[in-house]
């Protein structure tokens, strides 16, 4: 691995604190994540977040091409990793965002004035309530630790979620 985000995105994979935010090409994928864990202070929604990469893109090379002197535009960095070394990495279709200095909802109301960004980064909720339901579902479709970290401790978290669940 050459990279430097290709290194963050391995470690980040392991509990590395990163400068680096998780995402899925998968909106199932996505909301296993937002209901594996069970959470004690919830606060009744579960969130699944999605980006529309098309409209970032075309924004990244205009503030590129638009850039003045040697300062780095402010661009909101999405990436796949080159390496195929990180076989979670693989069966999560995960990539990741990198922005420095400012969040991406701050960035997409900056970078979006006067269009409606609704379409650009938006927020799906589901209520917490159905947790149960939604990884049972999940998990019929094959979208489970097992399947989403391919290795002793996605085997471990499975056996522990199957316990939990009713009718796993």
């Amino acid at each position: 691995m050459e990279v430097e985000n290709d290194w963050w995105a391995l470690g980040q994979h392991h509990a590395l604190a990163t400068p680096l935010l998780d995402w899925t090409t998968s909106p199932y994928v996505a909301a296993y994540f937002a209901f594996i864990e069970d959470i004690k202070e919830d606060t009744g929604l579960r969130a699944v977040w999605a980006l529309y990469k098309p409209s970032v893109t075309a924004k990244n090379r205009e503030l590129t091409r638009r850039k003045k002197g040697n300062n780095k535009p402010e661009t909101l960095e999405i990436f796949s990793p080159m390496s195929n070394e990180n076989p979670r990495l693989v069966t999560q279709g995960g990539l990741f965002t990198r922005i420095d200095g400012i969040t991406i909802e701050d960035w997409v109301r900056k970078n979006f004035k006067g269009i409606d960004d609704s379409y650009i980064l938006f927020k799906i909720t589901i209520p917490s309530k159905d947790r149960r339901l939604c990884l049972r579902s999940l998990n019929r479709m094959n979208i489970n630790h097992l399947s989403l970290f391919p290795d002793l401790y996605g085997a471990s978290i499975f056996c522990n979620t199957d316990l939990m669940i009713d009718k796993y």
